[in-house]
């Protein structure tokens, strides 16, 4: 009786340490993205990048590595995100290397107050580290586009800085 108890114990473990279990694909990586950035876990965001990743809008300086990126992250205390959408318009495989370019929309409350709506484009570069897991190594924003005093209300209320949680 306890022979094909051992036969199905065995089989599941070979099957779970196979090499044809499912990965995550990089479009996975954006949903996950998308629903921790709705949720503001700057730890969890910093983990879905590599150690020397950078992150930026197009027309900003980069802020480069994992805990920079955590740093910047953690910075919007002041923030607080109602609605974040991804929409992947293409994607590329090749080898260990992945690009994913989409838009986003993103609403967000500043001080408890104002809200702003951010809207643009983005593309993430990813790898996959040595798990066979997908990360991101860069991730940049294009233009963002929003009324101008609302613009202006964000970068005062953030140091000064036109700094924007995507």
């Amino acid at each position: 009786m306890c022979k094909p108890f051992y036969i199905l114990i065995i089989s599941i473990s070979i099957y779970s340490c196979s090499e044809t279990s499912v990965k995550t694909s990089p479009q996975d990586l954006i949903k996950k993205y998308e629903r921790l950035v709705l949720e503001m876990k700057a730890d969890s965001i910093a983990q879905l990048f590599t150690t020397d990743a950078e992150i930026g809008h197009e027309d900003q300086s980069p802020v480069s590595g994992r805990d920079s990126i955590y740093s910047f992250l953690s910075s919007f205390k002041n923030v607080r995100v109602i609605s974040n959408h991804d929409e992947i318009t293409s994607s590329a495989i090749k080898n260990d290397s992945a690009t994913v370019n989409g838009s986003y929309t993103q609403t967000v409350v500043v001080s408890g107050k104002d809200t702003v709506n951010v809207a643009g484009k983005f593309t993430a570069n990813m790898i996959r580290d040595k798990n066979r897991n997908w990360r991101m190594s860069k991730m940049r924003p294009g233009r963002i586009k929003l009324p101008r005093l609302k613009m202006f209300q964000v970068v005062l209320q953030h140091n000064g800085r036109c700094n924007f949680i995507y």
